[in-house]
């Protein structure tokens, strides 16, 4: 069975869809999804980065009553307490928040707040 989160993805995002990142400065696109994951192509080389949907499923109750969140995607293993980074790298070590967060926003899930620092917030109805 599929989750809330999933069904959205997978309608809104098709594979091998380009994609920018939050900054715009650079491309990415899901290789593929599975059932118990999505598979990111990242950066110049398109490395294959998998994440669970477990994962992604979270982020609805992450962010559900708060305000603005860090993204916080940061290169190291360390992230900004709270940010969208730090629950991610609990499933991944490497930093993909920002590229999470375009796909959530492509399916609807969450708005994208690209002044520095970017931030997320649930949509309503989430």
């Amino acid at each position: 069975m599929t989750g809330k989160v999933q069904d959205a993805v997978r309608e809104a995002v098709p594979a091998a869809m380009p994609l920018a990142t939050p900054s715009g400065r650079g491309q990415f696109t899901i290789a593929r999804y599975t059932t118990d994951a999505l598979v990111l192509l990242l950066g110049v080389k398109q490395w294959p980065t998998r994440l669970p949907w477990r994962a992604l499923e979270e982020i609805p109750d992450l962010l559900r009553g708060r305000d603005w969140v860090l993204i916080g995607s940061v290169y190291s293993h360390d992230s900004p307490r709270g940010s969208l980074d730090e629950h991610l790298k609990k499933y991944q070590k490497r930093a993909t928040a920002g590229w999470v967060a375009v796909v959530l926003e492509k399916a609807a899930v969450i708005t994208i707040d690209r002044s520095r620092p970017a931030r997320i917030k649930l949509r309503p109805g989430w």
